[in-house]
Parts: C-alpha cells; structure tokens; sequence
C-alpha cells in the first residue's frame, strides 16, 4: 500500500456481557473505561510469547459526530529490520532496531457510539488495514483491559438484574458485570457473489457447551456440539441464497448457536471456508469483509506514529457517519 493510500475495513462491534441476567451498557460507557485504563497505562497486552506488545495509544471522542478514534500501535521485536535501497545510487541501508524496540505498526480504529438500532447493542465501526493489526487482535486486546479492570473491581459496570430478582428490601438487585466487544466484518459485495455464483456444500452450526471430560481421558473434553446441514443441488437454485442463511443462523442463535461455517466451491472450483456470527450476519475473518480504498492521503502516513494522525481519523470519521 503507498503512502498516501489506505484500505479501511467496515465491521459491527456487538456489546455483551459475562453475565447472563446483566443488560449490555452504552458503547460510549464502554469507551469511558477504556480511557481509564489509558490514563493510567494499563491499555496493553504481551503476545508472541511476549515479544510483542500490542497496545492502545490514544483514544479521543468527537461527541458532535457521536464518534470514538482509538489508535492502536503493535511493537514485534521478532520484526524484521527495514531496508532501503537507492538503486541510482547503488546505496542501501538498514535501519537496526536498539535494545527494547520492536518494528512498530499502527492502525485507526473508528467506532460510531450510536447503535444501528434504536435501543440496540450493535454499532458500526471501521478498522484501517495495517500489517500485524487485525480485528481479533484489537478485539484480544480491548477484552484484555476490560477483563483486569473487572478483576479489580467486580463492579466495574453495575445494572439492575433483568430477571426480575430483588433486594430483601423489594429494590431490584444489582448485578456486577464485565462488558464484551465482538467484532464482525460486514460481507463484501465479491463475497456475496463468490458464494452465490458458486455451489453450497455445508453449513456447520456451532454451540459452545461448558467442557465436559471425555470418559477417562482427562487430556479430552468436549467443549461444542455441531450440526451438520448438507446442501443439495444449491448452485443457482436458491434464490438470494446469502440472505436465506444469514435468516437461518438468526432463528438458530435464539436457540443457543454462537458461531456458523460455511463450506462452498467457488465457480472457479476452489472450496473455501467463512465463519459467520449468526446474530448479526457479520464475518469473523478479515478475508471476504467489506473494504474501501481511500487515496490521495494528504500529506501521506507512516507505517505508524506516535498517536492519532488527525487529517487521517476526520477521512475515517466521515466514512462512517456517511456508512452508519
């Protein structure tokens, strides 16, 4: 990608909790702990066996375009150095990490802090491509400052039980809870296309069960269920055939399904693979998500930088009020 070119990527972030008789808060509450946690450097996480780091940056909240900017930066000191060359010249040379450094990558993450629905708890969100950022890294992360947050304090987020449950005293019983993010990719247009352009062969439906040990073998368990759907004969019978499966795992996600596969040939003859979230239709690689070019950044961005580029985060900005 040239420096002054950018690919963004269009996703949803679903707001849950760990509890099952909590309600999910507000994003923007969400986004406030998180700031929290920046404040007072607490806002990363060790990977790759703790030769990187990835970690949030910076935050800043545009509450006239009810918009979050998070950046996030990942240092790998297991990076390769970078290279330059001037072939003209015949000069090259090799910019050496020091003790400590890592090669560095920074993404933009741009999130709407107002729901697709009202009420709701699904809201859009755009991710920049970069080397070493993806999607469920940044979600591996967000989850990580939240969860030592409610370690510290079981009441990080408080609501009243939507079981109805109630106080000796007849008040609503208070239930202390730890938000979750889940990010889904919104399908491209050429996903849409490769799959109903080629032949349906499967669909897996997955719940998650608690882990349950497989007889005398402690070294097994059994943690999912699947079911199995064969397609018959599918390749230009079924009529808007992504909008009949994104229906199906909606009813079957009220029944407990987490997570959906689908198996189909492409009209070229390659088999390929997509997990889908079932609740909201959304992709859970970044492979087939919806992406937009943006060019003629000016003046162009670095690999990374110390913090949110602004010219860049208002483009971002403006892509997803207009999306939302």
């Amino acid at each position: 990608m040239k420096a002054n070119e950018r690919l963004i990527y269009f996703f949803e972030i679903q707001v849950s909790t760990n509890k099952k008789t909590a309600s999910p808060p507000l994003l923007v509450d969400v986004i406030g702990k998180l700031k929290e946690a920046l404040n007072v450097s607490d806002a990363s996480l060790e990977i790759n066996k703790k030769a990187a780091v990835v970690e949030v940056v910076e935050i800043n909240v545009n509450d006239d375009a009810q918009v979050a900017t998070v950046f996030i930066r990942c240092s790998d000191k297991n990076g390769a150095d970078v290279y330059f060359a001037n072939p003209q010249l015949k000069q090259s040379r090799v910019e050496r990490k020091k003790e400590g450094e890592g090669r560095a990558f920074g993404a933009h993450l741009s999130i709407s802090l107002i729901p697709r629905t009202l009420g709701g708890n699904v809201y859009c969100a755009m991710l920049e491509k970069v080397n070493n950022v993806s999607s469920t890294l940044v979600a591996r992360l967000l989850q990580a400052i939240l969860r030592r947050q409610y370690q510290a304090n079981p009441n990080l987020f408080t609501c009243d039980d939507i079981s109805g449950a109630r106080t000796r005293d007849g008040r609503p019983k208070q239930v202390g809870f730890r938000p979750m993010l889940d990010f889904s990719g919104l399908p491209s247009d050429q996903f849409i296309a490769d799959l109903e352009e080629g032949t349906l062969k499967e669909v897996q439906l997955i719940e998650e069960r608690e882990a349950k040990q497989v007889g005398a073998r402690p070294w097994l368990v059994e943690d999912q269920q699947v079911l199995r759907l064969t397609a018959h004969n599918s390749a230009g019978v079924v009529d808007r055939l992504w909008d009949n499966l994104t229906a199906l795992f909606a009813e079957k996600a009220k029944e407990g399904i987490s997570r959906a596969r689908i198996k189909f040939k492409r009209a070229d003859g390659q088999m390929d693979t997509v997990d889908v979230d079932p609740e909201t239709g959304g992709l859970l690689d970044q492979r087939y998500v919806k992406a937009k070019k943006i060019t003629d950044i000016d003046p162009p961005l670095d690999e990374c930088a110390e913090g949110i580029v602004a010219h860049f985060a208002a483009i971002m900005e403006a892509e997803l009020v207009e999306s939302r």
